[in-house]
């Protein structure tokens, strides 16, 4: 019996619920469990197929009785560690933000996962339109609490989102949309044009304004990394090198540079 925990917000839920599938395909027979669930949002936005079962009440009660009488062996997989293969022991718990798309593409049979149909509707009917017709290059800002992360400040340099935007031909030709926790910032520094939208929704939608994106320009966020990173369509995803260690130049965590985004530092 062992055990994967959900942690952060909804971007890193996605990285360890793929996990959790990594962990059970290698582990088959053995009892895998996730303890706390209902820390989760994404069971309310998304159809995760088989494991919808884990979205329920009772197994949530489920997960906190095998924590509380199963005495665990707590494991913490480190974002300085390079993405390897793992053989996880009995009667351990592992924590972790995993981000990193390793255990996605090592896990066989990975299920698919789908934002759920009335989000779709949701989407369809406030955006459907525009995206059919239009070609749209998304740009994702975070800054908020990135302004003071565990004392750091990690959010992009607004030069950076200009720079890359700037290196786009032919911008007239897109509907360019704004996601962010600090919009009046982001009106500042980006001021208002005809082609220019600024979004202002739920984070669900924001969601899926930046998986149907043709261009995705994104902050080093785990939110725009999923988003992106699950669109259908033949994409491109402009993501800041290194990640969270964009400003000092070294990849954190490891493995979280995708060869499906392309990676650009300051110019």
């Amino acid at each position: 019996m062992t055990g994967v925990t959900y942690c952060g917000r909804l971007g890193n839920q996605l990285f360890q619920f793929h996990f959790y599938q990594y962990v059970k395909a290698a582990n088959k027979g053995n009892w895998i469990f996730i303890p706390n669930p209902r820390h989760s949002s994404i069971y309310k936005y998304f159809d995760l197929g088989p494991y919808n079962y884990m979205g329920t009440k009772a197994y949530a009660v489920l997960g906190k009785l095998l924590y509380k009488f199963g005495k665990f062996k707590e494991i913490y997989i480190q974002n300085i560690e390079v993405p390897k293969p793992l053989k996880v022991a009995d009667r351990t718990l592992y924590h972790g933000f995993h981000q990193t798309d390793f255990y996605l593409k090592n896990t066989p049979n990975s299920i698919k996962i789908k934002v759920k149909k009335k989000y779709i509707a949701h989407f369809e009917k406030q955006y459907g339109e525009l995206f059919r017709k239009e070609k749209t290059i998304v740009m994702h800002i975070r800054r908020t609490d990135y302004l003071n992360y565990g004392k750091r400040d990690i959010s992009l340099p607004i030069e950076y989102f200009k720079q890359r935007l700037a290196a786009i031909e032919n911008q007239d030709e897109y509907k360019i949309i704004f996601c962010s926790d600090d919009m009046d910032f982001v009106k500042e520094n980006f001021p208002a044009k005809p082609n220019y939208l600024f979004s202002h929704n739920d984070e669900i939608t924001d969601f899926q304004v930046l998986m149907n994106a043709d261009i995705a320009i994104i902050s080093n966020s785990t939110f725009a990394w999923w988003a992106t990173y699950l669109c259908e369509k033949k994409n491109r995803v402009i993501a800041p090198k290194n990640w969270m260690g964009f400003r000092i130049g070294k990849e954190h965590p490891k493995g979280v540079m995708t060869k499906k985004f392309e990676w650009y530092g300051m110019a």
